[in-house]
């Protein structure tokens, strides 16, 4: 048997047929892992003495050879040291594509090779990329700032990618980045795995079939005088459908027009998705099958087929036959043979960024994720167990964000927690919000309702009315501001009120604000029986006004003036003398001077006063 070499570049050759440097000291078998609209790795474990050893570095390129009999290019992003070797993993040159970065591109009505052009078009900066593609159906597409392999296969954003739009595959073949409507081909293979064959894992879910379609279209063109409902039609089923297995489920289309165009597009579910048929995978040890004598020819034509193929195959628990493709393997091509290999029907797990990421998770995910991840889940039963929550990492080349959803489909999930390196929110509304509940990394809180037992934070702001007055809780005080300025403070002095500068005045009782008149001779204690106002000293006015112009002054310095009629309704008195009207100014009795004032009257003003 003939051992294929790897080559190590320290830079990407302009012509790619040419070989590197041959690393030879591989401590265990490389291996290339590649997933249907996924990720495509190389992985290695080199020794650290091997020849050419200083070649495995970060941003570094590796060739290899793979099933279908291309040589393709990795780079290194990931290099860590052992005792006696070092792991390399990197990933297709394909993805280098991502360094660049797509503002905004929008596609009407295109075929995919428009929408690639686009694509390209639409570009940060010039890349040896092509971008191409051989569907012809027409879609719209939209890419808005987003790397160009994450419009295409990845999160775009939030919205839904390229292939799941087109219903499409992205194939990379070193700088050739191909949108087609299907990977590999259909050669009519057939298989029966059999009842009890260890090598192989088959897993059948019966739960998702439809056999019975009701479909609703859109609304007639050319008819806009009144409001119209949507076409209809029920019920579109297969062949041999009976009231004791009829799965009925609803489908639709706001491009069918008419109820033909309905049939005929329901059809295709049928014909090319499948949908009457269980959903299926069957993973394939190769390793082990090739070891097992009876299925020496089993292993031969499995090991025929190419990424993307079509298999037919016989589900062991079900007795039918069911067409499956390969959408993944693991590939030791040093030796040109396969580690195992996976077949499916369920394609909608790797047209959305999310499923893919979703499955990948179950298999790839190192131990301190998988840790992560069950923590999450465990947290609180209630979120995930009970309510059955699905948790999905992506972007599915560098996760950076989670979400946790009422659905495993991001584009039909309602219920929606997402959690990224710019905060924690819930929405109602689906992934892309909006979220009325929200921690931000700038440690905002957004929410309709908060319940807590206590808080305790340096500041405590929000904003209460239209006019731009702000409420803060500030080390035990509660402030009012407006437009930077301070109006007034809440502490255990009192209500204390602000100018620009300095504090005016404040409302509060003895025991906070102070008592003003300490010497006064009062009937009760004006400790604890007094509402004081007061201000600051000199400068600083009381006033007490029921319409302007009107009302008390109080000076800061003593004084006082009232503005308007006084009328007053009891006795008025003056240092404990009463003041009796008609008697010039003063009461009847002794203690006056003959002109009757008061003898501490002196001066002609203080009489007049009088």
């Amino acid at each position: 048997m003939t051992q294929e070499f790897i080559y190590a570049y320290k830079k990407m050759p302009d012509d790619l047929s040419v070989n590197g440097a041959s690393l030879v000291d591989w401590e265990d078998l490389p291996e290339i892992n590649r997933v249907l609209n996924g990720q495509y790795r190389f992985y290695g474990n080199y020794s650290r003495s091997g020849q050419y050893r200083s070649y495995l570095k970060k941003g570094n390129f590796i060739k290899a050879k793979v099933p279908d009999g291309s040589w393709q290019y990795f780079e290194i992003y990931n290099v860590k040291k052992n005792l006696t070797s070092v792991s390399v993993t990197a990933r297709h040159i394909g993805f280098m594509a991502n360094k660049n970065f797509i503002v905004k591109s929008f596609t009407d009505n295109g075929n995919g090779s428009q929408i690639m052009t686009n694509l390209k078009n639409s570009l940060a900066f010039d890349q040896k990329f092509n971008y191409l593609s051989n569907v012809g159906t027409t879609h719209q597409f939209t890419a808005r700032q987003v790397a160009p392999v994450e419009a295409i296969i990845g999160s775009n954003n939030g919205n839904q990618n390229l292939t799941g739009v087109t219903s499409a595959e992205l194939d990379m073949d070193n700088y050739d980045l191909k949108l087609v409507k299907q990977i590999g081909s259909d050669n009519g293979f057939r298989i029966d795995f059999g009842i009890n064959l260890e090598a192989i894992e088959e897993e059948i879910d019966e739960e998702s079939i439809v056999n019975s379609l009701y479909l609703v279209g859109g609304v007639p063109d050319n008819d806009y005088d009144e409001d119209k409902e949507p076409i209809e039609y029920g019920y579109l089923e297969i062949d041999g459908v009976t009231n004791e297995n009829r799965r009925i489920a609803k489908r639709e289309n706001g491009d069918c027009k008419t109820v033909d165009e309905l049939i005929k597009w329901g059809k295709t579910l049928f014909d090319n998705d499948r949908i009457h048929e269980p959903k299926a995978t069957h993973t394939v040890s190769m390793v082990a099958l090739e070891h097992t004598l009876e299925y020496g020819d089993m292993y031969q034509e499995l090991a025929s087929l190419h990424f993307g193929d079509v298999a037919h195959v016989r589900a062991k628990e079900l007795d039918i036959e069911i067409k499956e493709r390969m959408v993944e393997y693991t590939y030791f091509p040093t030796l040109g043979k396969y580690k195992d290999i996976v077949l499916g029907n369920d394609l909608s797990l790797y047209t959305s960024a999310v499923n893919t990421q979703a499955q990948e998770l179950k298999k790839k995910i190192d131990n301190r994720t998988e840790t992560l991840v069950q923590n999450v889940l465990n947290a609180t039963a209630w979120i995930t167990g009970n309510s059955g929550g699905h948790v999905v990492f992506r972007p599915e080349k560098a996760p950076s964000e989670i979400l946790i959803m009422d659905t495993p489909n991001v584009a039909n999930a309602k219920r929606v927690w997402r959690w990224n390196l710019n905060g924690l929110g819930y929405s109602d509304n689906g992934v892309n919000g909006p979220f009325g509940i929200a921690i931000t990394s700038k440690g905002e809180i957004v929410a309709d309702f908060i319940k807590v037992g206590t808080i305790n934070a340096e500041v405590f702001e929000t904003s209460f009315n239209a006019y731009g007055d702000v409420l803060k809780l500030v080390k035990g005080t509660l402030q009012i501001w407006n437009e930077n300025k301070k109006i007034m403070e809440l502490t255990k002095k009192g209500m204390e009120f602000w100018n620009r500068k300095e504090s005016i005045g404040t409302i509060g009782t003895t025991d906070s604000a102070g008592n003003p008149f300490p010497n006064a001779v009062t009937p009760t204690p004006l400790e604890e029986n007094s509402l004081v106002i007061r201000t600051n000293g000199d400068g600083k006015y009381i006033l007490i006004s029921p319409t302007a112009e009107k009302g008390f002054v109080l000076l800061g310095n003593g004084k006082a003036y009232y503005f308007g009629d006084l009328d007053i309704q009891g006795k008025l008195t003056v240092r404990g003398k009463e003041v009796i009207p008609g008697q010039n100014g003063g009461p009847s009795g002794g203690g006056e001077t003959p002109g009757g004032y008061p003898d501490e009257l002196k001066t002609d003003a203080e009489k007049r006063a009088w």
